[in-house]
């Protein structure tokens, strides 16, 4: 097998995560993988992965050599593309994304629908969670956050739009217990926290001197969003989400949003990738499409 080969064998164990994984996905068994592995290991006089009979780790050398590999691939699948004039052909390959998975239903599984339509073969490899995306360790080719600001960093941020916080509750909860009217009224509520949310443990509110934070007596905290929306619907409590990933409840009326005497942040929608010269076609085509949508 040419080095070129294996630098693609070792990306895929590092984007999976084992030897097995890597070997049902080539079809080979996990010793043929283990051992080209070490030979990359041996040319290069480097400990790519750390390897346990339990468990498995990217060394701090492997994930830079990961990240060379990756952006070498990537250059050569782009060359061997625009000598073949497959820039004229429809695209192919997979496109790893990442997202909330608040935003999956119905907004990116929308947006894969489309673009499907028009490129059939190009597949998606979907990563649906609210930590920060590592895009060396998970081979990620485009992430779509929620934040009030970005860091700066090496990758590149493009604000696709805005949403804003809703305090929601469901109709059968506010005939119950009233409607609050003020922060104060909060305090004898039953509020429900979004645990993963990047704001922490409170809930942001804008005052003169910036965003403070406030924090209840929680009776609840979940880190998922669809089980966050499923306990306000069903009127366990009052709770905070992005307008985007409620619209459908307060439109069906199965939720009512509360005012208060506050005004909540807005929150940026932002689209991240790596920086690289030679990027597929797939994943050109697929921000264009992205883009066209948010229509920015």
């Amino acid at each position: 097998m040419d080095k070129l080969k294996k630098m693609a064998l070792f990306c895929r164990v590092v984007e999976l995560g084992s030897f097995a994984a890597v070997a049902d996905d080539q079809g080979v068994t996990p010793a043929i993988v283990g051992r080209h592995v070490a030979d990359l290991e041996n040319l290069l006089g480097l400990r790519l992965l750390s390897r346990t009979t339990r468990s498995m780790e990217v060394t701090d050398e492997g994930r830079r050599y990961y990240k060379g590999c990756r952006d070498a691939l990537d250059q050569v699948a782009t060359l061997e593309q625009n000598i073949s004039n497959k820039e004229k052909r429809d695209p192919s390959g997979i496109i790893r994304l990442s997202a909330p998975e608040g935003l999956a239903i119905p907004y990116l599984l929308d947006l894969i629908e489309s673009f499907r339509v028009r490129y059939p073969d190009v597949t998606f490899d979907l990563l649906l969670d609210n930590a920060k995306t590592d895009f060396v360790a998970e081979g990620t080719d485009i992430a779509i956050r929620l934040a009030i600001a970005l860091e700066d960093s090496s990758l590149i941020i493009r604000k696709l739009g805005e949403t804003e916080f809703v305090l929601l509750a469901a109709p059968s909860y506010l005939m119950k217990r009233g409607e609050p009217e003020n922060l104060e009224d909060l305090s004898s509520h039953d509020c429900i926290s979004f645990g993963a949310s990047k704001i922490g443990d409170g809930w942001p509110v804008l005052t003169a001197k910036g965003i403070r934070k406030i924090r209840q007596p929680w009776k609840m905290v979940v880190n998922h969003t669809q089980s966050h929306k499923e306990a306000i619907k069903r009127g366990m409590g009052v709770g905070l989400l992005p307008r985007i990933m409620a619209e459908d409840m307060i439109n069906e009326g199965l939720v009512r949003q509360i005012s208060l005497d506050v005004e909540f942040p807005k929150i940026g929608i932002y689209l991240v990738y790596p920086s690289r010269d030679l990027q597929p076609r797939r994943v050109r085509l697929f921000l264009d499409h992205v883009y066209q949508a948010f229509a920015v």
